[in-house]
């Protein structure tokens, strides 16, 4: 089977429980700019959740060079409409 390769820019993880932040450190540790995004955190900063997932990366081992940005709704929802403009047309 021959060998094809894909090119990821940018990456947008929906979910910043274990796997999602996982995934997205992994990403970024590819050099891969990642937004990490979960739901908006009651009477806290909306990017709480994310940002706690993304604290508590740096605790693993192998530590984690790069990690995953959080994102907010609204950077979420940008990033993917420049990724398929045609479904907020």
């Amino acid at each position: 089977m021959p060998e094809s390769r894909i090119l990821v820019r940018k990456a947008a993880i929906l979910g910043a429980g274990v796997m999602g932040a996982q995934i997205a450190a992994h990403l970024a540790n590819a050099g891969v700019p990642t937004l990490l995004f979960d739901l908006a955190a009651k009477e806290r900063d909306p990017n709480d959740i994310a940002q706690r997932a993304i604290e508590n990366l740096k605790k693993l081992e192998p530590s984690r060079q790069r990690t995953a940005q959080p994102g907010s709704r609204r950077q979420i929802t940008i990033s993917i409409s420049r990724c398929f403009p045609a479904a907020t047309s």
